[in-house]
């Protein structure tokens, strides 16, 4: 049985710390290149996370001088990255993971004069039924599109076990996901941080991370 017990990176040794630290400075923000950078760098940093605790499973090979036996991950992953913010954590995780299958989902916030609601307009998904996913966002903040995201891409099959690696996630939108997914999902975060603003963005956080990495867009 799998640990429930969320992984949060930036409480033990590592680079995960300075890696936040070189997102959340806004004095960095201008270099959309840099933060782009950085973000695909936590995102091999929670990849290989992941691997430490994935099922394994015995490969041999033949050397020029014998054959070798390693132990290595079980059955790859569905990587699915929720458009635009994820992109560069995606990308990192991807390092990481190079034989896993990729899911796209444009799950984004549609705000109104009350709030927000979560909008799914694109899945590009292989067959979900019975296999390993991960999803892949950078912000964890109210949790609502990594649940909607989730929802979404069931259409396609019920996943045999679930993994959210996220950079930041806020106490609120981690506590709302542990609770709206399905039991035993794993998650692995660069760091976990202690609110939310009246926008449901994540305090400290780093700011919006597509505007970042992207440049501004049209709010709808």
């Amino acid at each position: 049985m799998p640990d429930p017990t969320p992984r949060i990176l930036n409480r033990t040794p590592g680079i995960a710390g300075q890696l936040l630290l070189n997102l959340r400075d806004a004095s960095r923000h201008t270099d959309k290149a840099a933060f782009r950078w950085n973000m695909q760098r936590m995102g091999r940093e929670l990849g290989s996370a992941m691997a430490h605790v994935w099922p394994q499973q015995e490969a041999s090979c033949t050397t020029p001088l014998g054959l070798a036996v390693e132990q290595i991950p079980g059955p790859q992953p569905v990587l699915a990255c929720i458009l635009r913010a994820s992109l560069p954590l995606h990308q990192g995780v991807t390092d990481v993971w190079d034989q896993a299958d990729a899911a796209f989902v444009s799950a984004y916030r549609k705000h109104h004069e009350e709030g927000f609601d979560i909008e799914i307009e694109y899945l590009g998904a292989p067959q979900m039924e019975g296999r390993p996913l991960v999803l892949v966002d950078p912000m964890l903040a109210t949790g609502a599109s990594l649940v909607a995201a989730y929802e979404a891409l069931c259409e396609t099959g019920t996943p045999g076990s679930l993994f959210v690696l996220a950079a930041i996630a806020s106490e609120e939108g981690l506590a709302h996901a542990q609770e709206a997914l399905p039991s035993g999902t794993q998650f692995i975060l660069g760091g976990v941080d202690p609110e939310l603003n009246g926008q449901g963005y994540i305090v400290p956080g780093l700011g919006d991370a597509g505007d970042l990495a992207f440049g501004p867009k049209t709010r709808s």
